[in-house]
């Protein structure tokens, strides 16, 4: 557990996740968010990726322990220096307080720590069309056309971090 920076952060502790109770807290605010509010299939929302051992999940909580946000991390061997972020989830109650960029900062320090290839590491995600504007100002570049994913339209996003 680690604490992190900036004004969301004096409320929140960040966690990787490492056991099955934390995954269990992980996807319970994933159902909450992409379930019950957005309509996503739960057969969908939860699958094998979650426990594949490549995978990195975060936790982030608040004052009293609860699972405010989560993220994971996925990598594939086959394309070193390149992660895919996904399962963004913020509690409806933090959103709008920085704690979604706060996320993103620390999945992209363990995409750059862990996955970086020659200090370089490329991190592509699937945005939902509404989030879009959230991942430009995190300094994602939106690309290609809007296709669906769980009834949801997304676009493409990639950003690359260099190791400085």
């Amino acid at each position: 557990m680690k604490m992190p920076e900036g004004p969301a952060a004096q409320h929140v502790t960040v966690e990787r996740v490492s056991t099955p109770a934390q995954l269990e807290e992980a996807q319970a605010l994933r159902v909450r968010v992409f379930v019950d509010e957005q309509g996503v299939p739960a057969e969908e929302e939860v699958d094998a990726l979650d426990t594949d051992p490549s995978t990195t999940h975060l936790l982030l909580r608040d004052p009293a322990g609860a699972v405010v946000a989560t993220g994971r991390l996925l990598t594939d061997p086959e394309h070193p220096g390149e992660v895919h972020v996904g399962r963004v989830a913020v509690d409806a109650a933090w959103r709008g307080t920085g704690l979604g960029a706060l996320l993103m900062r620390e999945l992209e320090a363990v995409a750059l720590a862990e996955h970086a290839d020659e200090g370089r590491c490329r991190v592509v995600l699937s945005a939902q069309v509404q989030a879009t504007g959230f991942y430009e100002r995190v300094g994602y570049v939106v690309v290609g056309d809007v296709y669906l994913d769980a009834g949801i339209e997304h676009r493409d996003a990639a950003k690359t971090l260099v190791d400085r």
